[in-house]
């Protein structure tokens, strides 16, 4: 017995070589780029996640009694992998190695197809706006001052207008205020870091771990309770924590779904702002269109005056026995109608600026209504009582 346990550890060791992870880990290892090097182990390692997970159903069935049918129906169920998972996985491992961008990212479809819209042009023309402020272009064309020195005009005390913050490049050491994605790109390309906080409040980040984290050995992922943050934790500490209910096991799959319900979500998102400033945009062309009406009337009504009085003094001209009294009187009638005309025109352009802002605020209600329970999506009111915004509903 002792010698046929002793040829079976020599024949394990013999194949081990031929081992699924020492296989893989020869093929990734002809791989040059270290980074593709992690997406591909990461990939391996979600792989892995589904199969312990058949596994794991497959011997629940057997321990519940079931047959061995039901059993590999079980791990059939429990370890498939959907098209539409590899696709988001794939996304987001080659964003946690800086192979991709995320705000890039999010604009593909669950079939990983580009969403054609104005939205996504929009969000497009973020990262390229200005190719002096490109790094890919600067790090290409480094002799190129001019590209270098244009956008010198900063420190890292400036304010940037909104929407853009403020990157230290290393290259020239010095500041400019680019956009998110502008900044991302300098990031990724290893020529630029960002001031201060102002990356830490984007709730589109990507967390450093996250289920699909391939933790070192004797290590697991948990989510915990009270942070809301993933991290990699020792099997002891794990299972204690759970035993405890401070933290939980997450669930790959389901954490991935989440992943795709969120990333069209801010698709749904930019085209919410979008119809947002469409409808603000109508009232505030309605308010311009009403002004241009009442500046009209407003017109109408001096030259009205302007007639009355001159044909008032044309009267008094032509007729010898009118006195000075009786003149002054009528232009003060005159004037006096017009002031009380004019105040009169003033409270109806009041009335109906209200209207139109009654109006929009009404539809606004019912525009945020529909979102009211929506799982991903919630509209704020900003920028005082008309202003409006769909932002993400905080999500783990």
């Amino acid at each position: 017995m002792a010698k046929l346990n002793q040829d079976l550890k020599e024949w394990e060791s013999l194949w081990d070589y031929y081992s699924p992870k020492n296989s893989y880990e020869r093929f990734v290892d002809k791989i040059p780029d270290s980074k593709v090097q992690d997406v591909f182990w990461d990939q391996f390692e979600f792989k892995e996640q589904k199969v312990k997970a058949g596994r794991d159903a497959l011997k629940k069935v057997k321990a519940d009694g079931g047959s061995l049918r039901d059993a590999r129906h079980a791990y059939l169920a429990a370890a498939e992998t959907k098209r539409i998972e590899l696709i988001e996985a794939n996304s987001q491992f080659n964003v946690k190695h800086n192979l991709a961008y995320y705000n890039q990212q999010i604009l593909f479809d669950r079939q990983g197809q580009l969403v054609d819209s104005p939205v996504t042009g929009e969000q497009l023309r973020k990262y390229y706006e200005d190719f002096r402020t490109n790094p890919a272009y600067l790090d290409a064309n480094p002799d190129d001052e001019t590209s270098w020195e244009d956008v010198k005009r900063t420190n890292q005390n400036t304010e940037c207008r909104e929407e853009q913050i403020i990157v230290h490049r290393f290259h020239a050491d010095d500041y400019v205020c680019v956009t998110m994605e502008t900044a991302e790109m300098w990031i990724q390309h290893g020529m630029g870091e960002i001031t201060g906080d102002s990356i830490d409040d984007d709730p589109r980040d990507i967390q450093s771990v996250t289920p699909l984290t391939r933790c070192d050995d004797g290590f697991r992922v948990i989510y915990n309770n009270e942070t809301k943050k993933y991290s990699c934790v020792s099997e002891d500490t794990a299972n204690k924590w759970v035993d405890q209910g401070i933290a939980e096991f997450p669930n790959p799959e389901e954490y991935i779904l989440k992943s795709i319900e969120r990333k069209e979500s801010f698709m749904e998102i930019e085209e919410i702002n979008q119809q947002i400033r469409e409808i603000l945009n109508k009232l505030e062309g309605e308010k311009i269109t009403l002004k241009k009406q009442y500046d009209a009337t407003y017109d109408g009504l001096l030259s009205e005056l302007r007639e009355a009085e001159k044909s008032a003094i044309q009267d008094y001209n032509e007729d010898s026995d009118a006195s000075k009294e009786e003149l002054s009187k009528t232009i003060n009638y005159i004037r006096e109608k017009y002031e009380s005309d004019k105040e009169d025109i003033l409270k109806d352009k009041i009335k109906d600026t209200k209207k139109l802002e009654r109006e929009f605020k009404n539809k606004m209600t019912g525009f945020v209504q529909n979102y009211h329970d929506h799982l991903y999506i919630q509209i704020i009111s900003n920028s005082g009582y008309i202003g409006y915004q769909a932002i993400a509903r905080e999500y783990i």
